[in-house]
């Protein structure tokens, strides 16, 4: 059969005919399997070598059953959804051998442990591990202290390290050996997970208030972050008049917006213009002061109209539920009051200062750009220059070549003249 160029570069690959040629079967040549009974007194050794005067030309070797029934005797294999085909495939799934635990006791008995998975093996060998290592120091104590008194004798002080390291590796016995039951696995609560990892069980719970905290956490973050700049900037209550120690510090741009009106006002001041802020002023005043008598007139107007019994026009139930419910704000924005204003300042200033923060990294951007245009500029004009430099040397090197040539010429001329005179 012609050999497939798809697999002939494949390594290991037979290239033997597929079929084979058989003699003819003749009357002393029969390929019929010899029949044997093997009965209950069959020794341990089946298969000796043993005449048989039927089948001289078959050799039977010494096969020990027991031995082999006791080498695989432990073993157990696992084919559920095994593939044995000749695909070439790498879906292709093989069985998996397991063995169990045995150990030969003193009267030679051979006894066999339970099967257990990868899990439970790496779990009880830490447990083993660990206690070995318990006896082993408790050992090590128990000799230390008959040799004490020896020079060469180990310190206490690594006795009781080794301990303390061993009790932060002890695991409880009854999560190592228990395994499981599906029961447990299922998830009681929403909010929480667990997942088993080598035998260890972790619990991730979901906190409904964690959102809550967290945007906490951004805010306190934010006060923070002002409060490192207004102090790299020196603006505190000692240094601004405007602030109280027992309020909360102003925010950095209301504090620099206040000041540049400030500056502006005093820069731009004039007579005129002061006498104008001075009117203004005054006439402000005067509107409040008529303001707060026109509310105390209406309240007491209210209070004796309410003393007499008389009934007043009732508004609109919708303006009323809106004035009511105003009303109702009043005493939770009166003890605001003190840390909205100048809280809402310091957010305000700290989205003032993300977006100049992010125009001030574009603006750098380009001012990298620009400057690494103008050094690879600058590259090229010195190498221009340093060849402008090499071209007026070899000219400087050539006019003093020249100057010397015409200096030798006109000596020459100059002793023809005075040999002619």
């Amino acid at each position: 059969m012609a050999l497939n160029r798809k697999y002939s570069q494949l390594p290991d690959l037979d290239t033997a005919p597929d079929i084979y040629e058989t003699p003819d079967l003749t009357d002393d040549n029969s390929t019929a399997p010899p029949k044997t009974t093997l009965g209950p007194s069959q020794s341990d050794y089946d298969f000796d070598d043993e005449e048989d005067d039927d089948h001289p030309g078959i050799s039977r070797s010494k096969l020990r059953i027991e031995e082999a029934r006791n080498r695989f005797f432990p073993a157990q294999v696992d084919a559920r959804d095994v593939n044995f085909s000749d695909r070439l495939d790498g879906k292709r799934k093989s069985y998996k051998v397991t063995s169990r635990r045995q150990r030969i006791l003193e009267n030679g008995t051979l006894e066999l442990g339970d099967l257990s998975g990868d899990e439970e093996d790496d779990a009880e060998n830490l447990e083993r591990k660990i206690a070995r290592l318990k006896r082993e120091i408790e050992e090590a104590k128990e000799e230390y202290n008959k040799r004490k008194d020896s020079p060469d004798g180990a310190p206490h002080e690594d006795l009781a390290d080794l301990s303390t390291a061993l009790d932060e590796l002890t695991i409880p016995t009854s999560g190592l050996r228990q395994p499981k039951s599906p029961a447990q696995n299922v998830v009681k609560e929403p909010s929480a997970t667990s997942a088993a990892i080598d035998g260890a069980t972790y619990t991730v719970t979901y906190a409904p208030d964690y959102e809550q905290s967290h945007t906490l956490a951004k805010t306190a973050d934010f006060d923070r972050r002002l409060a490192q700049l207004e102090t790299a900037i020196g603006v505190t209550a000692a240094s601004m008049p405007g602030l109280d120690g027992d309020r909360l510090p102003g925010a950095v741009v209301p504090t620099l917006e206040h000041l540049q009106k400030q500056l502006t006002i005093l820069s731009q001041a004039s007579t005129s213009s002061i006498d104008t802020i001075s009117r203004r002023v005054r006439e402000l005043t005067k509107e409040a002061d008529q303001l707060e008598k026109a509310r105390k007139a209406a309240k007491a107007a209210q209070e004796s109209l309410e003393a007499s019994g008389v009934q007043t026009s009732e508004p609109a139930d919708e303006q009323t539920a809106k004035i009511n419910a105003l009303y109702g704000t009043l005493p939770a924005i009166e003890s605001l009051a003190p840390l909205l204003p100048p809280l809402l300042d310091r957010l305000r200033s700290l989205k003032a200062i993300h977006s100049n923060a992010a125009t001030a990294s574009e603006t750098l951007d380009r001012i990298e750009k620009n400057q690494s245009e103008m050094a690879e500029d600058i590259i090229q004009w010195r190498e221009g220059l340093d060849k402008i430099e090499t071209a007026i040397k070899a000219s400087d090197s050539s006019m003093n070549g020249n100057m010397e040539v015409i200096d030798g010429w006109v000596k020459g001329l100059e002793a023809r003249l005075s040999k002619l005179s």
